[in-house]
């Protein structure tokens, strides 16, 4: 009973390591190259007179894999980019390579550049790529790491790209003059292109290039604050030309102003005592038929004017007069005598 167990258990393991031997496992995220004595059958390409639609109908690009509407490959050769289980002859007839789906990281080194005003910034990049057709990327590069360096290679040339732009366009404190994601752009269609115009095919997609990192070496720095100070100290002079320049401006208008008034305030004085002047004298003539009385008028007027703020006069006991007589003593009323 106990070798039957063990035959059985044995003849599990067989099993299971021949299956192991002769099938393989794609997952989602993931692409495989089924190669046969190390080499790989090529997929169908779309040609300029055979291409696939997609399922919109719009046909596919030319160069890149033919697929059905349902995103299948067509003639698939040696690629398993669907998801499952799939049988191979054990090794070493067939062998396979997986490479990622996913969108990759490549960061580049500290590189100094130069501007095109001539001065030096350091900076590091990186940039992302992923794989678009396995095949072309199996048969020129292999793997990763070879990917790697061609891609550093080309991230390395961004000097062409740093010297259309001047210093104050990287590093600025006004940010509608920074021209960073310009130089990103501008690097990433020179990488592509450089992919383009490449005579061997990689069958890579590079998605961004990007600035991660922007130093100033410590030889230059010194020189960009002095710019800065003079920058600043030029600024400064211009703002302060120009408030002197309105001060001056408004000082003027102010003392134009003030004359235009005075001037204005003293016609209409003149023209107020001219008319005083002229009702004075008419009342002048009046005043003369009967100054007595005129002398009377003017002293109510003045009592009236000192009563109306509660004054109070303080008279002689010894003595009884009106204190009209305060303003004129020479005055006596008609029909009364001094001693009353």
């Amino acid at each position: 009973m106990k070798n039957r167990f063990t035959f059985v258990l044995g003849v599990i393991i067989v099993l299971v390591l021949a299956a192991y031997t002769v099938f393989f496992q794609v997952r989602y995220d993931e692409v495989a190259v089924l190669t046969t004595f190390d080499r790989a059958t090529p997929p169908k390409y779309n040609t300029e007179g055979d291409r696939a639609t997609n399922a919109d109908g719009s046909p596919q690009a030319v160069g890149t894999l033919a697929r059905n509407p349902d995103g299948t490959l067509i003639e698939p050769g040696s690629l398993r980019d669907r998801p499952g289980l799939y049988f191979r002859m054990f090794y070493p007839f067939q062998k396979v390579q997986y490479y990622s789906r996913r969108v990759q990281l490549l960061e580049g080194p500290l590189q100094e550049y130069q501007t095109r005003d001539s001065f030096s910034v350091v900076i590091k990049t990186d940039l992302a790529w992923r794989i678009e057709d396995p095949h072309a990327f199996f048969v020129s590069l292999r793997n990763v790491d070879e990917a790697r360096k061609q891609l550093q290679s080309l991230l390395s040339e961004m000097s062409g790209v740093l010297g259309k732009y001047d210093f104050n366009q990287l590093v600025n404190t006004d940010p509608s003059k920074l021209k960073l994601k310009q130089v990103q752009d501008d690097a990433l269609a020179q990488v592509r292109k450089r992919l383009a115009d490449s005579k061997t095919h990689y069958g890579i997609t590079v998605e961004n290039v990007g600035i991660r990192r922007l130093m100033v070496p410590e030889r230059v720095t010194e020189s960009v604050f002095n710019r800065m100070r003079a920058t600043r100290d030029r600024l400064s002079q211009d703002a302060k030309s120009t408030g002197d320049a309105q001060a001056s401006s408004i000082r003027e208008e102010a003392e134009s102003a003030k004359k235009t008034i005075l001037a204005f305030a003293e016609r209409r004085a003149q023209s107020i005592r001219a008319e005083g002047d002229r009702k004075a004298a008419a009342s002048y003539k009046e005043f003369e038929k009967d100054e007595q009385f005129a002398i009377f008028l003017s002293q109510i007027e003045s009592l009236r004017k000192m009563l109306a703020f509660r004054t109070t006069f303080i008279l002689d006991a010894t003595q009884i007069f009106s204190p009209l007589d305060h303003f004129n003593e020479t005055w006596k009323p008609e029909g009364k005598s001094d001693n009353k």
